[in-house]
């Protein structure tokens, strides 16, 4: 389906032509108070979170990001808008000439700066022959605004989301987040004209938020309330397709708005803005009163995913999940911060801006023997009761969220100073907000 079709046919839900009338209702209140008023519990630092509307929304718009060059480290809107273009100049430069290497660097930045590294960045290195390639082909797709031309084996997630919104027009990112927020605009547009379910044209899926096992009360990602239900999002090209439908929808009604804040002249574009905003109301949405009734406060948070991973030595396969308190293997280890963090300052205070090995082997650890490499810091860090061979998938992992950076030409391993050290070598490496990162959205 075209945006022309998209936009100006009817849908086949039970509400004729109600893509328009929902553009037209939502660029008619955009400005509103009262309509998406919205108040949530901040899970991590218990700060209650109130908006009066989506204009309140955007401008308390918060996003922590630190590691991006020549970007200092912010949280506002203004910071992450200086980070996205630095970003997006990155990846522009390397499609541009083709450079794979450099489309694989500036694609990882993106993914580190959204939180979404784990798992994103290893398929990026993994795939790295033919990615500029890749990247300029589906973008092109994407501005043609056919989404039947893209390919079935196509991968889109919440982290290429974050990719594409920098490369394609127009283009908004579409993660569970935002995803929560449109599904809570519809269900109000629903509401507001009668409807008993929801049009098929304004079915957003949404997706579940990470959370950390220990939760006690999850995140509501969930927009269905009363009847009104929504699809779950899968990723691929159908996450293309919704992303592309949203994006459609939030420029019309940009084009159609002339009266509310996200019109009026910024050097932030009106659509990045009106992003912000939903992606700050669709942190935790209020569950339907059955539901509320059913879910008591104290019960426990379902465990996220497991990501899949690999060591670099000998490629063996394992899984891992991050929580509050470090990570956590499928086959049972885990990896405090505190040991992380002692080891990844071991490895600064030895090596320095030098590289080193993984040197992991556990009798010449334990005797001494070592090269001084990722093992013999591990080995420290566990003050000499871990198993260095461990230290595999703990690197492995750690360059899975771009802590470490490998080279596989060299078989050596470096620290990501971008990412640990924005400021320079001062003061004690803390990977605790990167854990947190990867974990909050």
């Amino acid at each position: 389906m075209y945006r022309s079709q998209y936009l100006g046919s009817d849908t086949s839900g039970v509400e004729p032509h109600a893509v328009r009338e929902f553009i037209d209702w939502l660029a008619g209140n955009l400005s509103s108070k009262t309509l998406f008023m919205h108040e949530y519990i901040d899970r991590r630092s218990g700060r209650k979170w109130q908006f009066n509307g989506l204009e309140d929304a955007c401008e308390r718009y918060q996003w922590k990001h630190r590691g991006v060059p020549g970007v200092p480290p912010g949280n506002t809107l203004a910071s992450n808008a200086d980070a996205l273009d630095a970003l997006r100049t990155a990846l522009q430069s390397a499609l541009a000439c083709g450079n794979d290497h450099a489309a694989c660097d500036a694609a990882c930045a993106v993914m580190r700066w959204g939180g979404v590294g784990a798992g994103n960045i290893r398929w990026l290195q993994t795939n790295t022959e033919g990615l500029a390639k890749l990247l300029c082909s589906t973008t092109a797709v994407l501005d043609s605004g056919n989404p039947g031309l893209l390919h079935k084996n196509l991968r889109f997630n919440a982290g290429m989301t974050k990719v594409y919104s920098l490369l394609a027009e127009d283009f908004i990112i579409y993660d569970s987040r935002v995803a929560a927020a449109l599904g809570w605009l519809v269900v109000k547009y629903c509401q507001e004209n009668g409807l008993s379910r929801v049009p098929e044209g304004l079915a957003f899926p949404w997706a579940p938020s990470k959370e950390a096992p220990n939760a006690a009360v999850p995140k509501n990602r969930n927009p269905g309330r009363n009847g009104l239900s929504f699809p779950r999002l899968n990723p691929g090209p159908l996450h293309a397709e919704w992303n592309l439908k949203a994006s459609w929808i939030l420029g019309e009604v940009l084009r159609r708005d002339k009266t509310s804040q996200f019109v009026q002249p910024s050097s932030i574009p009106a659509l990045r803005r009106l992003e912000a905003a939903l992606f700050m109301i669709g942190y935790d949405l209020p569950r339907s009163d059955r539901a509320a009734q059913a879910v008591p406060s104290s019960i426990p948070a379902p465990h996220p995913a497991w990501t899949e991973c690999y060591t670099t030595a000998r490629q063996k396969q394992f899984h891992y999940r991050i929580d509050d308190t470090g990570i956590l293997l499928k086959r049972g280890s885990r990896f405090p911060v505190d040991v992380i963090n002692r080891m990844l300052n071991n490895l600064r205070e030895e090596c320095g801006d030098a590289p080193f090995r993984l040197a992991n082997s556990a009798t010449q650890v334990r005797a001494n023997e070592a090269e001084f490499g990722i093992g013999t810091a591990y080995f420290r860090a566990t003050y000499d009761r871990g198993n260095p061979p461990d230290s595999s998938a703990l690197a492995a992992v750690l360059a899975d969220i771009g802590v470490l950076l490998f080279s596989p030409d060299r078989n050596e391993w470096s620290l990501n100073a971008a990412e640990l050290c924005p400021d320079g070598h001062h003061g004690p490496i803390d990977v605790k907000w990167i854990s947190e990162r990867e974990i909050e959205p």
